[in-house]
């Protein structure tokens, strides 16, 4: 009824404008009590959280975009408050439950391209973030990694359930964007360390991120490597090792990279290595290899290294 309908309203709009009210008192508590502050702001954006699941889901009050609409705005204010206080909690708080926004508000209409497009907003998010906090010199790794694990982790789960070749053109991009965005955001980390640091390369993502794009690449190519055409995922490894080596050659004169350049030197002679079989029968592969081989021993000789001559 009207009457019962009503009532219900009142609810939600009631605890809304009390979770305001709190974050507002917070916001002005910030540099007296820190803690306690931030604490308040959590919780409140939490609650309004809250509300919106709540008014969307249990009592249909609105319909899921304003829903979902109130939620990207709440995840944003808390990234902008998380910079602005430099609390890696909040900011961890907020991409978290960024990322479980569109499960808890799910419709069911299995929209990849939606999803996908919400989630490269998240990432856009963190990469400005990582780019903020590389100039403070106070990299917060914890958000990266967050951002990469659930990023790549629900994109394989949607291609292992969901995928079909016929989708490619509308996943293929997507893919190419989030590799691109944690393929620059280590740089942004290595900028943050200083040249002391032994933890100047964040490995996780130096090596998982073109390790589990090329998978996922791997995967969206089935229908090509299905037919024994194995020339497009050559070509994939072909461009990763040239992205690397470039990224090498342009980062070498920097001091503080040189750890960075040496993984992205790997990087690159890994994906070209991995490129010859691909697309070379087995005795032109034998012959690159053994040219490959030759080369890198003459490498560490010339400069008394020892990994790459026993690579080689």
């Amino acid at each position: 009824s009207s009457r019962w309908r009503h009532a219900n309203t009142k609810a939600p709009i009631a605890i809304a404008a009390a979770a305001i009210g709190a974050l507002v008192f917070a916001w002005r508590q910030r540099e007296e009590r820190r803690s306690f502050a931030l604490s308040l702001q959590g919780g409140a954006i939490g609650v309004l959280m809250l509300v919106a699941f709540a008014a969307f889901k249990l009592y249909h009050l609105m319909p899921a975009a304003p829903a979902f609409g109130i939620t990207v705005v709440l995840v944003a204010g808390l990234g902008v408050l998380a910079v602005l206080q430099r609390a890696l909690a909040l900011a961890v708080f907020g991409i978290l439950a960024g990322f479980l926004a569109p499960i808890w508000l799910s419709t069911g209409s299995g929209n990849h391209v939606a999803l996908f497009s919400y989630y490269a907003v998240l990432n856009l998010c963190i990469f400005a973030i990582a780019w903020a906090q590389s100039r403070r010199q106070g990299a917060w790794r914890a958000l990266n990694l967050l951002g990469f694990v659930f990023t790549f982790g629900i994109g394989t789960v949607w291609g292992v359930l969901d995928y079909d070749p016929k989708k490619f053109a509308t996943t293929e991009p997507f893919l190419l964007l989030f590799f691109g965005l944690y393929l620059l955001i280590p740089i942004f980390y290595a900028r943050s360390r200083g040249e002391e640091r032994h933890d100047r390369v964040d490995g996780t993502l130096v090596f998982g991120a073109p390790l589990i794009a090329f998978a996922l690449q791997a995967g969206l190519l089935h229908e090509y490597l299905a037919r024994g055409d194995r020339m497009p995922l050559a070509f994939s490894a072909l461009i990763l090792a040239v992205i690397y080596a470039l990224l090498g050659g342009v980062l070498h004169r920097m001091a503080r990279m040189r750890p960075l350049v040496e993984s992205y030197a790997v990087l690159a002679v890994g994906f070209a290595t991995l490129a010859v079989p691909l697309a070379l029968s087995a005795g032109s592969s034998a012959s690159v290899f053994a040219l490959e081989g030759a080369a890198l021993v003459w490498l560490g000789l010339r400069q008394g290294r020892k990994l790459p001559q026993i690579s080689g």
